[in-house]
């Protein structure tokens, strides 16, 4: 498959939209005053098969535990799900003497106290790509996490108007769930533009398959065999938002303490999959749609002008979504 074919599977819609997904990116340090970082697997040792099946467990090179539970067609039984395994993982952290962390950015190490986890040949090229730009990429890898939330993509008109507010309304959603100073967007702004896209380059509001087509031909390839195939290149990408065929990933979100994650959930699915709250968000964000580097500057600084006036919008939704 060339890559022209492949991105645009990327931007098929789903069989059967409506469905929420989550990935929970939490730091592991020990539980002790120290707060040293912790090798997975201690953590993984007292992993059970039922929440190995639940969680689908993983875990990032910074040795991150990320918690990846099945999507969901109901909001009120994901965020069950979500604070049923978050519970039962900080239970086994506590047992291992680990301690999980809902930040942003890692509060207590620099780079040069964690090592990169997962030495696979993946993590491997990519920090070498990421070192080439500077020293971002490897703090992103090794010290950064995030709350990804996956809403299906819809056919035709409703399905390009979600790919704009899900892209546009990212500085703003990402000052309202800011955990970490504006940390973690300063270090991905930073990393590799070419693979990031944090200046808005792959978004083109006439042409999205082909913006996001140019996007991924201008990112160089990692030096492993696996990015010869055109699919897999595509996933060396790491926009703030993803287009995962079938659904889009929004990726910009800081990680986020228990009580906020059903709040988070919440105004992501209202704003893609309410058709009036989209078109209210489209009227607020679009005027910006050319100056996407910018906003996400302002979103660093903790001054996104439009994050009140988006949730606004989503208010209504808000009520009982803890």
């Amino acid at each position: 498959m060339d890559i022209a074919d492949a991105v645009e599977r990327l931007f098929a819609p789903a069989r059967r939209p409506g469905g929420v997904g989550v990935e929970i990116e939490l730091i592991t340090v020990t539980d002790t005053a120290e707060s040293c970082p912790v090798d997975p697997a201690v953590l993984a040792a007292g992993f059970d098969a039922a929440f190995v099946e639940a969680a689908r467990p993983t875990f990032e090179p910074g040795g991150q535990l990320e918690l990846s539970p099945p999507p969901r067609y109901s909001r009120a039984r994901l965020i069950h799900d979500v604070h049923t395994l978050i519970g039962r993982a900080t239970a086994i952290a506590h047992e291992r003497g680990v301690r999980l962390e809902t930040k942003g950015v890692n509060p207590y190490h620099s780079c040069a106290d964690v090592p990169l986890r997962t030495p696979k040949p993946r993590y491997l090229a990519m920090q070498e790509a990421f070192d080439e730009v500077g020293p971002e990429g490897r703090r992103m890898m090794r010290l950064t996490a995030s709350l990804q939330i996956a809403v299906d993509l819809f056919p035709g008109e409703a399905g390009h108007e979600q790919w704009l507010v899900a892209n546009l309304a990212g500085p703003a959603l990402a000052a309202a769930f800011d955990n970490s100073q504006g940390e973690r967007t300063r270090i991905w702004q930073r990393a590799d533009l070419r693979r990031t896209g944090y200046d808005g380059r792959y978004l083109d509001p006439t042409d999205p398959i082909g913006a996001y087509l140019d996007f991924a031909k201008a990112a160089p390839q990692l030096p492993i065999p696996e990015t010869e195939d055109a699919c897999y290149h595509l996933t060396t990408l790491f926009p703030p938002v993803r287009p995962r065929g079938g659904y889009l990933e929004l990726r910009y979100l800081d990680a986020q303490p228990l009580e906020r994650i059903g709040e988070a959930i919440t105004t992501v699915e209202t704003l893609l999959y309410d058709a009036q709250a989209r078109r209210a968000a489209l009227d607020l964000l679009m005027p910006r749609v050319g100056d996407l580097q910018q906003a996400w500057n302002e979103s660093a600084a903790g001054r996104s002008p439009q994050t009140a006036d988006l949730l606004e919008i989503v208010r209504p939704s808000l009520v009982g979504a803890a």
